[in-house]
């Protein structure tokens, strides 16, 4: 039979792991949250600085239709703004798994 003891000391341990496990989840989402934010001010900087190849292209240069998609350097652009899309996608799919692994009760190193 269990003592008062032993059972207040056993919800204790059971508490204290519960909010270790939680407080793990959060900061290992609020991680994956700072950089998703990095990643996206990434993204609006590549936006910006493609929109002002873009603008110097058609304003400066005189180019129209797709001779300004076919420039070298909005390619670049273009093609940096979809590998930081990529990995925006791969950090929400993290903080899901990290979810997910809470609800199914797996520990996560």
């Amino acid at each position: 039979m269990d003592t008062l003891w032993s059972k207040v000391k056993k919800n204790l341990v059971e508490w204290y792991e519960m909010a270790y496990d939680k407080t793990d989840e959060m900061a290992r989402i609020g991680k994956k949250k700072v950089e998703i934010t990095g990643l996206n001010r990434s993204i609006e900087k590549h936006f910006s600085e493609m929109g002002g190849r873009v603008y110097d292209l058609i304003v400066e240069q005189g180019h129209r239709g797709n001779r300004t998609a076919d420039d070298d350097v909005v390619q670049r652009f273009v093609a940096e703004v979809k590998e930081l899309e990529s990995r925006l996608r791969r950090k929400e799919e993290e903080i899901e798994t990290i979810k997910d692994d809470r609800k199914q009760g797996k520990k996560v190193e």
